[in-house]
């Protein structure tokens, strides 16, 4: 091979090197655009799910109260009817 040729081939060698570096650092800096849309979304679906689970504590809480009023209301009609009897 020729000097020429050496060069050349070294010329070509370091520009597709440049060409996929500068792809690669394209596609790392979408991925971590992506990667930030991504938590952002998390952190919209966790802020939801949080949302939703105080509601449906809020709604939860009459219904655990009137069943304990009746379960010790029917321990004591229970409790009081036997001692009647």
């Amino acid at each position: 091979m020729t000097m020429k040729a050496l060069f050349q081939n070294a010329k070509n060698a370091v520009q597709s090197t440049q060409a996929k570096v500068a792809a690669g650092a394209t596609v790392a800096m979408g991925a971590v655009g992506s990667a930030h849309a991504q938590v952002a979304g998390a952190e919209a679906a966790f802020t939801e799910v949080q949302s939703a689970g105080a509601d449906m504590a809020g709604y939860a809480w009459p219904v655990v109260a009137s069943i304990t009023a009746a379960l010790i209301g029917i321990k004591l009609f229970k409790k009081f009817a036997n001692r009647a009897s």
